[in-house]
C-alpha cells in the first residue's frame, strides 16, 4: 500500500451527534481535537531517558517532581461573558499525562475558581472577601468537573487538594499535608491544588496562586516549577509596548533583576502578575526548585524543556545547596515584622550563624517571641535587601532595647536567664543558603544559551 511522506492533516473539529441525531456536547469533540494536536507535538519525547537531577532537593534516587501553575487567564476566555478555554485544559491534561508516563510526578496548582464562578453566575468579580468566597464555592465545582473529565480522558486520575496559609504556618499541619502529597504521588495520582478560598480570611490568605505554587513546590520537594502566563518569559521591558524588550533566558540571582513586571491581564478575573511570579521563583529557588516562567501556549514543550534542555521562557536557577526540613518551612512563614542588620552580620547569617544584639540596626513592627520576622541587610548605599526569615526569641519591644548592645549590656537589660541570641541559627534561613549562588556555568539538568542570560543583558546596559 502506498504511503505519503507528508504529515497527516488534522481534521477540523465537527459537532458530533448521538444515535438519535441530536447534537452531542461540543466540548467533548473539541477536547478530542485538542488532544490529537498535543499528542502530535509530544510524540518525539516518549523515547527519552529520564535522568534525575544531581542537585534535586530530595536527593538523586528519585524521579523529578514537576509543579505546574496555571492561571485564570489561561483557563478562561473572554472575561465574565466568556467561556472555559478547552484547548488549554486539554493541553494541560495531556502534558501532565506525558510527564507521568516518562516517570515524573506532577502537581497542578490551579487558579480560576472565582473567575469560573463569575461566568457561571454572569456576575462581575466582587471586591469584598465574602463575595469572592461565594463565587469560589460555585466555580470550584465546575472547575474540578472539567479537570476530572479531561484527566480521565487521558487515563489519568486526579485529586482535589485545598490548602490555606494556616496549614503552612502550623508545623504539624504542614507535615500532615506533606504526607498526603507523598501518598498521592506514590499512587500516580495528580493533585489539583487550590487555595481554600471559602474559609480563608484576609490576613491568612496566600493572596495569589503564584505564591501558593511556590509553597507547594517547597512542600513536595519539587525539581521544576512552571509558571504559565500570557508572556513568553521575563523581559527587560514590557514586550507589549516596547519593541526593544529582550527576553532573559537564565536568571542566576533574582536580586540582580531590574525589569518590567507588567502583564496584559485582559480578563480582569485573575490576581497576581509578573512581580508575584518573581517572588514565587525566589522562594522556589531557595527550596532547590528550578522555575520556568513561560507562555501558556508553550505547555506542550515541558517534556523537551526537562529532557532535552530546550530553552523556553525564562529559567530561574535553583540554589545549589537548598534549604531542607524545618528551615525550608521557616522560609515559608509570613513575616510579621522586620529586623535590619549590618552587612557583616548578613555574611555571618548566610553562613549559618546566630543573630546577636550587636548586629541589629533597627526593629520594625509589633510581634511576640517565636514569631517569624523578615531579615533585612542595610548596605553602604543605604538601601535594604531582603536577606531571609527568622523565628525570634524575644518580642519587638524587648528587641528594640537590645539594638547595638554588646553581650554584657544585653545580659544586663534582659535581667533574667533568657536566650543568648535574638534568633538561633536553627531558626534562621536565608534566600541564598550558605552564601552559594547558582551559576549558569554549572547548569544541572537544564540548558539555555548564554546569550540570553541576565549577566549578558546587564552587560549591554
Amino acid at each position: 500500500m502506498a504511503t505519503s511522506s507528508s504529515p497527516t492533516a488534522i481534521p477540523s473539529p465537527t459537532l458530533a451527534r448521538t444515535s438519535s441525531g441530536e447534537l452531542a456536547d461540543p466540548a467533548i469533540d473539541l477536547r478530542a481535537y485538542a488532544m490529537r494536536d498535543v499528542r502530535r507535538q509530544l510524540s518525539d519525547v516518549r523515547g527519552c531517558a529520564l535522568v534525575p537531577r544531581p542537585n534535586s532537593p530530595a536527593g538523586t534516587n528519585r524521579a523529578p517532581i514537576v509543579v505546574i501553575k496555571v492561571g485564570t487567564s489561561s483557563l478562561l476566555r473572554g472575561g465574565v461573558g466568556g467561556h472555559l478555554n478547552l484547548t488549554n485544559f486539554a493541553a494541560l491534561a495531556e502534558t501532565s499525562a506525558i510527564l507521568q508516563s516518562l516517570g515524573m510526578r506532577v502537581v497542578v496548582v490551579t487558579s480560576g475558581a472565582v473567575g469560573v464562578g463569575c461566568q457561571v453566575l454572569h456576575k462581575k468579580k466582587p471586591s469584598d472577601l465574602a463575595g469572592k468566597q461565594a463565587l469560589a464555592a460555585v466555580g470550584m465545582v465546575r472547575l474540578m468537573r472539567m479537570y476530572d473529565d479531561f484527566f480521565q480522558s487521558v487515563g489519568q486520575t486526579c485529586a482535589q487538594v485545598l490548602i490555606s496559609l494556616d496549614n503552612i504556618m502550623d508545623r504539624q499541619q504542614y507535615c500532615n499535608a506533606q504526607s498526603t502529597f507523598k501518598a498521592l504521588l506514590a499512587q500516580d495520582i495528580i493533585p489539583i491544588v487550590n487555595e481554600n478560598d471559602t474559609v480563608a480570611v484576609q490576613h491568612t490568605k496566600f493572596g495569589d496562586n503564584d505564591t501558593l505554587s511556590a509553597h507547594v513546590a517547597a512542600l513536595v520537594d519539587a525539581d521544576y516549577l512552571f509558571l504559565l502566563t500570557d508572556v513568553d518569559g521575563i523581559y527587560t521591558a514590557n514586550p507589549h509596548t516596547n519593541p526593544d524588550a529582550e527576553r532573559i533566558e537564565v536568571v542566576e540571582n533574582i536580586e540582580d533583576l531590574n525589569v518590567c513586571t507588567a502583564e496584559s491581564g485582559e480578563s480582569g478575573l485573575g490576581t497576581g502578575g509578573m512581580a508575584t511570579k518573581l517572588s514565587a521563583a525566589r522562594l522556589a529557588a531557595a527550596s532547590g526548585c528550578n522555575t520556568i516562567v513561560m507562555h501558556t501556549s508553550s505547555m506542550p514543550e515541558m517534556p523537551e524543556i526537562i529532557l532535552k534542555q530546550k530553552s523556553v521562557g525564562t529559567l530561574v536557577l535553583a540554589m545549589p545547596r537548598p534549604l531542607r526540613g524545618r528551615k525550608r518551612w521557616i522560609l515559608l512563614l509570613p513575616a510579621v515584622g522586620d529586623l535590619v542588620v549590618t552587612e557583616r552580620a548578613a555574611t555571618a547569617l548566610e553562613n549559618n550563624k546566630s543573630l546577636f544584639s550587636t548586629a541589629l540596626l533597627e526593629c520594625r513592627g509589633d510581634f511576640t517571641a517565636e514569631d517569624a520576622v523578615r531579615l533585612l541587610v542595610r548596605e553602604e548605599s543605604g538601601e535594604e535587601r531582603d536577606l531571609g526569615r527568622a523565628i525570634v526569641n524575644y518580642a519587638s519591644d524587648e528587641i528594640a532595647s537590645f539594638i547595638g548592645k554588646t553581650s554584657e549590656e544585653f545580659y544586663e537589660i534582659v535581667g533574667y536567664a533568657g536566650a543568648e541570641s535574638i534568633a538561633h541559627r536553627n531558626n534562621i534561613c536565608c534566600w541564598i543558603p550558605f552564601g552559594h549562588e547558582p551559576s549558569s556555568a554549572n547548569l544541572v539538568g537544564m540548558n539555555a544559551s548564554s546569550s540570553g542570560s541576565l549577566s549578558d543583558v546587564n552587560a549591554k546596559t
